[in-house]
């Protein structure tokens, strides 16, 4: 059995919100007078230890009120440490990506003080929910729900702690939404995903249609599995999929669509949509979405996933390769594509050109509003200013030209790097893997220009390498013309 201490050791916050354990010497003497054989060393399982305290808390007995609150006591000392547990595990799985760690989880959850004022005499002890107060820790909701029949007191902490409202909104301000990708992927429709993925990322029809194609070959094998496992009375938390049921979904998709993936290549377009969709979640329930910083000599997911090279020297080389390719296509796209946009606009108004390329200046090198921009460019509403912008359209042709050309120049480089078969396994994952790198940078820039900080320049990379774009094209205009005037 595990520390038998929990049950006598009160995890709690002190004044300054710091971990503290006390100790509660009446806890310690009812369950040694309990279970006696602890002190001789004897295997007691945790599960015994606390469906008999629950039993005892729940005994109908009125000389039993002591014991009752003592085995409840016992029972908040083993909550509050699975309580402190599962933050730990939150913090070190997602802390250090996402800017936080556990102790700034543990003020929503470990809130329960019921034995503050009971340490010395065990006839004291009491619940605070019997008390006036309509407040309510997590411990004692725990308490109340709690039953050894249906699940172990750990799987009930950990339900609870993550469920918690401000936690929960506390990890998605920090872009974590705690969902399994195949619970994602289970409980989304095909038309639902089709609306996200046309609203939120602007794919092309053809895009759209394969990715709904299999996740709903996904659907088809994975809920009829889930289905049969509810009939058995055994369904657990949805799992990855098997090696059987990735060949199934494979067969699948190749039946009803015609398309042969291997059933590497199904797993990774499934964690692929998951990615997806767990951004569009953590968005629209108001959450920021994490994004990876391409200044920064660390670009993880691109090396992880596409496994180029086993040593660490190579791995590193190809991280910086590929990080001044990106920024390298990033400001080529950009130069691409707002070239192209003033020639558009010239063929209506040859004028167009600098109202363009200034309100560009100022909404992402600025910050002004489009309210605060039009009298600087002579218009004179808000939506004329949004109309020459067209920023949804402007970043919807940067995602995909910089995703054609990024891809040749990655699979260019990785050629150095890759042995033949790892080239072809990356050739077949590499437009899935830029895509969520891009659609990030993009989301990013999006979510800045919606909610941006007035009167300061947008700090999104895609805003950044503009600014740097259009203060380099001015200074080579003025050079030009200083040129030209000398002459």
């Amino acid at each position: 059995m595990a520390s038998i201490s929990k049950y006598w050791e009160f995890v709690k916050l002190d004044s300054t919100s710091k971990r503290r354990v006390e100790m509660i010497v009446a806890a310690q003497t009812y369950l040694k007078k309990q279970f006696p054989e602890l002190t001789e060393k004897v295997e007691v399982t945790e599960a015994k230890v606390q469906r008999q305290l629950w039993q005892q808390m729940h005994s109908g007995k009125e000389t039993d009120t002591n014991e009752r609150q003592l085995a409840e006591t016992c029972l908040r000392c083993y909550i509050s440490h699975q309580i402190y547990q599962v933050c730990l595990n939150l913090g070190t799985k997602f802390g250090s990506q996402n800017g936080f760690d556990c102790q700034d989880l543990l003020p929503f959850v470990l809130d329960d003080e019921v034995l503050l004022a009971t340490r010395n005499q065990a006839d004291k002890l009491a619940s605070k929910s019997n008390q006036s107060s309509s407040y309510q820790s997590l411990a004692t909701t725990v308490l109340k729900t709690f039953d050894p029949a249906k699940g172990s007191l750990n799987t009930w902490v950990s339900r609870y702690v993550k469920q918690h409202p401000e936690l929960k909104r506390f990890l998605l301000q920090h872009g974590v939404f705690l969902v399994s990708d195949w619970a994602l992927l289970n409980d989304t429709k095909p038309k639902e995903l089709q609306r996200i993925l046309t609203d939120m990322y602007r794919l092309t029809s053809v895009e759209i249609q394969q990715i709904c194609e299999l996740l709903i070959s996904y659907h088809t094998v994975y809920r009829e599995d889930r289905l049969q496992q509810r009939l058995t009375g055994g369904t657990l938390p949805c799992q990855q999929p098997t090696s059987e049921q990735l060949i199934q979904i494979a067969n699948d998709l190749q039946t009803s669509t015609g398309r042969q993936l291997s059933t590497e290549a199904v797993l990774s377009q499934l964690h692929a949509i998951a990615f997806k969709l767990r951004r569009y979640r953590i968005t629209a329930q108001g959450g920021n979405v994490s994004s990876v910083s391409f200044d920064q000599p660390e670009i993880q997911p691109i090396v992880e996933r596409s496994q180029a090279t086993e040593d660490d020297e190579e791995q590193l080389e190809f991280i910086k390769l590929y990080q001044n390719q990106f920024l390298e296509c990033l400001d080529q796209t950009l130069a691409q594509v707002i070239d192209e946009y003033i020639k558009k606009l010239q063929r209506k108004r040859s004028s167009v050109e600098q109202s363009f390329l200034t309100a560009l200046h100022l909404f992402h090198c600025q910050g002004l509003s489009m309210n605060q921009i039009a009298p600087q460019i002579n218009l004179t509403k808000q939506y004329e200013v949004t109309r020459l912008l067209k920023l949804n359209e402007l970043r919807a042709d940067i995602r995909q030209r910089l995703l054609v050309m990024l891809r040749d120049r990655v699979l260019d480089t990785a050629k150095l790097f890759a042995d033949s078969e790892r080239l072809l396994f990356l050739d077949q994952q590499l437009e899935l893997i830029l895509d969520e790198q891009i659609s990030g940078i993009i989301q990013e820039a999006e979510s800045e220009a919606k909610n941006p900080i007035r009167n300061q320049p947008l700090h999104s990379l895609l805003a950044r390498r503009l600014c740097r774009y259009l203060d380099n094209r001015q200074e080579l205009r003025t050079a030009e013309n200083a040129e030209n005037a000398e002459k």
